[in-house]
């Protein structure tokens, strides 16, 4: 198995978790209502991770795994028709085009991590696509009548509602706390 991942994007999360941990006590050195301070730190963290860490593709032999922030997408490679690259990466199975968060422009800056662990590999769009062209299986053409038995292949998709509600919720608190402070 492999995973694709967004190491810049990684390393900004790491930042953005550095930054809402020192804000906590320097935000209670300097008054102010105790309760509110924490809010905006919890929701830059949160987002931190729902929208720069979490993001990523997972290969495996069998399946493509794309982990956005609003879902979760598991298709076998057979439904896997063709992955572009104009506008970042962008998956066409059968029920259609897939654009993903993890590289929304061509120039993205990707690290390919494989199985066995160890460090990540440097890749950008074109070569992480090129990775994911190769799990692709040509198209079969049938000559005849179709099989009497099909396995199904089939899609899940796996909504993150929970994410997007505590991102919601948070949005809002950390908004209110930031009016009171």
């Amino acid at each position: 198995m492999s995973t694709v991942v967004a190491p810049r994007m990684r390393l900004f999360a790491v930042v953005l978790w550095v930054v809402a941990v020192v804000l906590v006590p320097l935000a209670l050195l300097t008054g102010g209502n105790p309760l509110l301070v924490p809010v905006p730190s919890i929701f830059t963290a949160f987002i931190a991770w729902a929208v720069l860490w979490r993001p990523r593709f997972e290969l495996t032999e069998e399946t493509l795994t794309i982990v956005d922030v609003r879902r979760t997408s598991t298709y076998p490679w057979r439904r896997v028709q063709e992955v572009h690259t104009k506008y970042g990466i962008e998956v066409v199975t059968t029920e259609g085009v897939r654009r993903t968060w993890l590289a929304t422009r061509p120039t993205a800056a990707l690290g390919i991590r494989h199985a066995g662990g160890g460090a990540t590999t440097a890749a950008d769009v074109r070569q992480v696509a090129d990775v994911l062209r190769a799990h692709v299986p040509a198209p079969v053409l049938h000559d005849g009548p179709p099989p009497a038995t099909v396995a199904a292949a089939t899609i899940t998709h796996r909504v993150h509602g929970w994410s997007v509600i505590a991102m919601i919720v948070l949005g809002v608190a950390a908004s209110m706390a930031a009016a009171q402070l």
